[in-house]
């Protein structure tokens, strides 16, 4: 699935010290999706210099090949391509 990211939120954990990102996106399919995203996880590696445009104000990108769990859950371990 091809999903646009439109929107990052920082928040701090109930951890003292700690954060995470919520990220919003919107699919080809028109519906919304969102994941949660933690610096602690492997995967962030991944996520981080698509969080970073995201927050400098480019958003005109597309991730490919990303999984859905549930109804709009985005799973964060999906192996995407940005593909624009």
């Amino acid at each position: 699935m091809k999903v646009k990211p439109i929107k990052v939120e920082k928040q701090m954990s109930w951890t003292p010290g700690q954060e995470f990102y919520y990220m919003f996106f919107r699919g080809d399919d028109g519906k919304s999706y969102r994941t949660c995203l933690s610096p602690s996880c492997g995967n962030f590696k991944r996520w981080r210099p698509i969080i970073d445009r995201i927050q400098s104000g480019l958003k005109d990108i597309w991730l490919d090949g990303i999984i859905v769990r549930g109804k709009n859950l985005i799973d964060a371990d999906s192996m995407f391509t940005v593909v624009s």
